[in-house]
């Protein structure tokens, strides 16, 4: 069954074929979305990059996908272009700790809701596909956009860790946002 979920500003989608060059294209590391996305990580290598592509290309061959999703793409509301993904993977399996992630790469889409709108319709569907009984995200007081879209989208920021992350000549707290299920089936 192929996943297309759609929210007011965008769709997540499946990955296709096409979207293969667009995601390695994205992955090289002159772009910005690098600067706050885990930044102190390091920008990927060709090596990386082309892993991170193999993975992606798995997804679009395989036969059958696992439910939910690990990663869909979120696509252009008018063109289904690619424009970011959002991700979900065990923070601690054992105790049933799912972290999501969510990343625009096209920087003309930032500011327009896109984020919150793919955060909380990829929320909806990892509480519609399984019995998880929160959801969270990790990010850091330098990336000021996730922290307002995570707030907008209804997450409540749990965890300030200060003064974590030594970063760009500055020094960043680390923030975990999560939402309840209890929490989101009465959210507006």
């Amino acid at each position: 069954m192929t996943v297309r979920l759609v929210a007011s500003r965008c769709v997540l989608r499946d990955w296709h074929p096409p979207d293969l060059s667009v995601y390695r294209e994205w992955l090289r590391p002159e772009h910005s979305w690098h600067d706050t996305n885990g930044p102190y990580f390091g920008r990927p290598d060709d090596e990386t990059a082309e892993r991170l592509v193999r993975i992606a290309r798995d997804r679009t061959e395989a036969p059958t996908l696992p439910t939910p999703r690990e990663s869909l793409v979120i696509a252009h509301r008018d063109d289904d272009r690619l424009i970011g993904t959002v991700n979900w993977y065990w923070e601690s399996r054992e105790t049933d700790w799912r972290r999501i992630g969510i990343v625009l790469f096209d920087p003309a889409v930032r500011g327009l809701g896109i984020g919150r709108d793919a955060l909380r319709r990829w929320t909806s569907y990892l509480f519609d596909t399984t019995d998880a009984l929160r959801l969270d995200l990790a990010t850091y007081s330098g990336n000021e956009a996730m922290a307002r879209a995570a707030t907008a989208a209804g997450y409540v920021l749990e965890a300030r860790l200060r003064r974590a992350r030594r970063w760009a000549g500055g020094v960043h707290d680390a923030l975990i946002y999560a939402v309840l299920r209890d929490e989101w089936a009465v959210s507006p």
